[in-house]
């Protein structure tokens, strides 16, 4: 007898376009997706924020240039005061440069590294994520395809069987009663169909937002996937260690606790040396030079400087807190999806047993049925447990696939 998986994924070849590998989906999705283009700019926006919060330890030049049309000069003569109207102007260069400033720059450019640590973390979060929801997605359609091949199946089976009863009480060898429950029967069967139509061709459409491109009904995917026997990390301390989530949590931690220590340093103000050169032009003509070194201490900023440094610590414990919250929710998960494995382990196992078995009897009922031996009841009821076996069979694998690809997303992959 045939593998139950190649009969659930039998697919006629020789009318199907190219096959859509997996791989080539995930590549797709990563390349055209839009949570991952944006994601990408933040990264970019992220490394000009450390740019900027570096400059600040540059010096800093200016220029300025005034014109005045009319101005009032004030001239001495003889022992009095007499004022002149007169234009003038003046041009001149302006630089200043930071001695210290308590680590307030410092503060900023480590929050801003972090940050750009976080951004280029949630960049490859996002992309693991999308891997996670391209695999999911693709697993759903290989299954609603063989969830609508195995409705297929079911849906000649019971016409065949009405076709039979309908042949059988004409020859008065059944009663009306059969004829019509196998009618029922295979009415049930082709709506059954059609809602397996649907089902698969929405896990298409879900697919193929995914990739950007449109998923073909005949178009070939890797039935493998599906069933394909992996082995995921199941080692909670690597998990936690390689976890994006987390990784991005303690980056935050410690831009606040950078963010902190700016805020506190912004308290004792900052020492700054300052260099400035002009030429004066008015009544008379005449450059100016000036040199020196400036300390600058805030008395009194209305509360904002404690508030700014008391915020800051608070952004850190919020940091902390939810940082053990994703800690605990990740623990949780994992140890869920090890429990889902080992169930969908074991519904594989048993669901095939299963199958093989109400094969058997479904053909074994069907000839005592044939005989007299059996009513259609039986027969029906052989037939439905068949179909449920197969479909359990399918849930059991997208489930065993579905807890891996969760699994491989929590380790980062």
């Amino acid at each position: 007898m045939k593998s139950i998986i190649a009969v659930f994924f039998a697919f006629t070849l020789s009318s199907w376009a190219d096959t859509l590998t997996l791989d080539k989906c995930i590549d797709m999705a990563l390349k055209t997706h839009p949570d991952i283009k944006a994601w990408l700019y933040k990264t970019e926006q992220a490394k000009k924020d450390v740019s900027v919060q570096k400059s600040l330890r540059l010096p800093q030049v200016t220029v300025s240039a005034e014109y005045d049309p009319q101005r009032t000069y004030v001239m001495p003569q003889l022992g009095t005061f007499h004022t002149i109207d007169d234009d003038g102007w003046s041009v001149g260069a302006q630089l200043r440069q930071k001695v210290y400033d308590f680590s307030q720059t410092t503060g900023h450019i480590e929050a801003a590294k972090s940050r750009k640590e976080i951004a280029r973390l949630s960049s490859e979060e996002a992309k693991a994520l999308m891997r996670y929801r391209v695999k999911t997605a693709y697993a759903l359609v290989l299954v609603q395809k063989a969830a609508l091949i195995a409705r297929e199946k079911d849906l000649a089976a019971k016409k065949a069987l009405y076709e039979q009863a309908k042949a059988l009480y004409a020859q008065g060898l059944k009663t009306h009663a059969d004829e019509i429950r196998f009618y029922a029967s295979a009415k049930a069967a082709e709506d059954a169909l059609a809602q397996a139509q649907a089902a698969f061709t929405k896990a298409r459409d879900a697919l193929a937002a995914l990739i950007g491109q449109p998923v073909d009904e005949r178009t070939t995917l890797q039935e493998e996937v599906l069933t394909r026997i992996s082995h995921p990390l199941e080692d909670l301390n690597t998990t936690l260690s390689r976890n994006l989530q987390l990784r991005i949590a303690q980056k935050s931690i410690d831009a606040a606790k950078a963010e902190a220590k700016a805020a506190e340093g912004a308290k004792f103000g900052s020492v700054e040396a300052f260099a400035q050169a002009s030429h004066v032009g008015a009544l008379n003509e005449y450059d100016t030079t000036l040199l020196g070194i400036g300390y600058t201490l805030p008395l009194y900023s209305g509360g904002r400087l404690s508030a700014q440094a008391q915020r800051a610590k608070i952004e850190q414990l919020v940091a902390a807190s939810q940082n053990e919250s994703a800690k605990r929710a990740i623990v949780q998960e994992f140890q869920g999806l090890l429990a889902d494995l080992q169930a969908a382990k074991r519904g594989i196992e048993a669901r095939k047993a299963q199958e093989r078995a109400m094969e058997e009897s479904k053909r074994l009922i069907d000839a005592r049925y044939k005989a007299g031996l059996e009513t259609y009841v039986a027969v029906l009821d052989a037939q439905a447990s068949w179909l449920d076996a197969r479909l359990g069979l399918l849930s059991a694998h997208y489930l065993q696939a579905t807890s891996t690809f969760r699994l491989e997303y929590l380790n980062g992959q």
